[in-house]
């Protein structure tokens, strides 16, 4: 039976590998000329709230790359070796451009531990379950990262004039890989008004002793991916 967490409620995860599915819906009363791109990040935090180095934010655009030819795959396989890349100025990059990058490959921390999700900037390939999908290996964690916070933001919220209000059903979900859509170890539903915002933290994995366990968040920044950054990596 899952777990449905409340705003600020902790509970202790019983599983070292697993997704996290972010979900959400446009409102239909919404009024915008432009699809709403909504992207999950996830930042590798150390001690002092900070990430361990700018490779530790994985984000849509992360230089560090695992190739993923099959978006039907859903999950990685962790005892398969992994496709990885390096996109920047001094290797530049095997993909065509960045858009073939962001659909062609996932991001991914430093230690593989975190890899993030196939970049939908319509909602059209994962318009029947979750929109966006992190793999989580805790095994892999740094013993420098003590929390892991996962974040969703909308893509240039301020020239669409786009913000969590035109957005509703909105919810993070971790879940062993073949569980159907809407199961889940752990659900929260985020029910909070976040008309002013365009950034929203969902929830923070982090380090009890020899534990890792879960707090529901949902707090909301008025700015987007940037004020996130500016918060964890500067």
């Amino acid at each position: 039976m899952a777990l449905n967490l409340e705003k600020g409620q902790n509970a202790k995860i019983n599983m070292d590998i697993f997704l996290v599915g972010l979900g959400w819906d446009v409102n239909e009363d919404a009024s915008s000329q432009y699809d709403f791109d909504l992207d999950v990040s996830a930042f590798l935090v150390g001690e002092n709230k900070k990430t361990i180095s700018e490779e530790y934010l994985v984000f849509y655009n992360s230089e560090k790359r695992v190739r993923w030819p099959d978006t039907d795959q859903k999950f990685v396989q962790w005892d398969k070796p992994f496709d990885f890349v390096q996109c920047n100025n001094e290797t530049g990059s095997p993909f065509r451009s960045n858009e073939a990058m962001r659909q062609q490959s996932r991001p991914v921390d430093p230690d593989m531990s975190v890899v993030g999700s196939i970049d939908d900037e319509s909602g059209e390939v994962s318009e029947d379950g979750d929109d966006e999908i992190m793999d989580i290996n805790l095994k892999k964690v740094s013993p420098n990262v003590k929390e892991i916070i996962i974040t969703v933001s909308i893509h240039k919220w301020k020239e669409r004039r786009q913000n969590f209000g035109q957005v509703e059903r909105a919810y993070v979900r971790l879940y062993k890989p073949g569980q159907a859509d809407g199961e889940g170890e752990y659900i929260y539903d985020l029910t909070e008004d976040f008309s002013t915002c365009a950034s929203v933290e969902f929830c923070r994995l982090y380090r009890k002793g020899s534990e890792w366990k879960i707090q529901a968040l949902g707090v909301g920044h008025k700015g987007g991916l940037e004020e996130l950054v500016n918060k964890y990596v500067y």
